[in-house]
């Protein structure tokens, strides 16, 4: 049924009262606010209000966020934001193996939040650039052992297709775009997150990690997606036979 109000609707999930609270005051201007104390009422109104966002907490009784938010991926693409205290790279692969589109780390800045939020809408259905289509591609590199597929949005490598989250997803087609380009922090950054997000160089080294972690056969020692210590990051689109490559390999570092 549709909504009243022309604000956008974000539900905040989360088992503390104290961040529900904080969360509805620093929004609450913008958007309208809907909470949920645990993850089964927060299903509900997912399904009920259909809301524009959620802003989701990891740890929480009874059904974890981790299980919400799979719950919330078998019926909507709606943006979620997980809510944790624990950022470590395991914690993160968590939640985007779930289908989380970000996570915010607590405690966190009110104005970041705030931040956070309207960088998922705008990369997400709010997004105007979003709706512009373009003819799907086959980007292959090093004789296709990867391939980025951007009709389907998955990447294929070694010739098996690749589960990647959105924002992997987005991080490998800008990377791929930009094949044999070193791509500086921030760059990466304002491509894939927004200009929000400038200056956070370890939100794209962890993310990095992550798409390594999927793409390559060994993480530790990539070929696709390497490193230019202090410079940033490239797709390497050169065969491993290249001689040119392998001496390009040699002054590249991992990280």
């Amino acid at each position: 049924m549709p909504r009243p109000s022309t604000k956008l609707t974000i539900l905040v999930v989360d088992d503390d009262p104290g961040l529900r609270a904080l969360c509805t005051a620093t929004l609450d201007q913008e958007y309208t606010v809907l909470t949920a104390e645990n993850g089964e009422q927060g299903l509900r109104m997912v399904y009920e209000h259909r809301p524009d966002a959620v802003l989701l907490d990891v740890t929480m009784p009874a059904m974890n966020g981790f299980v919400v938010c799979r719950r919330i991926r078998e019926i909507a693409g709606t943006p979620v934001i997980m809510l944790t205290a624990r950022g470590g790279e395991h914690e993160v692969a968590r939640g985007l193996d779930a289908g989380a589109d970000d996570y915010v780390l607590k405690p966190f800045r009110p104005v970041e939040l705030a931040a956070r939020i309207r960088a998922a809408l705008r990369r997400g259905q709010h997004d105007p650039a979003s709706a512009s289509a373009t003819a799907p591609e086959l980007l292959s590199f090093q004789n296709g052992d990867l391939i980025v597929d951007t009709g389907r949005r998955v990447a294929v490598a070694r010739g098996k297709d690749v589960a990647l989250s959105a924002i992997e997803y987005k991080l490998l087609e800008t990377l791929a775009r930009h094949a044999g380009q070193v791509l500086s922090h921030d760059q990466i950054l304002n491509n894939v997150w927004g200009y929000e997000y400038t200056g956070e160089t370890g939100y794209v080294k962890t993310y990095i990690g992550l798409l390594r972690n999927k793409i390559e056969e060994v993480p530790g020692d990539p070929r696709f997606v390497l490193s230019r210590r202090g410079l940033g990051y490239f797709l390497d689109p050169r065969a491993p036979q290249d001689s040119t490559q392998r001496e390009s390999r040699s002054h590249a570092s991992v990280a």
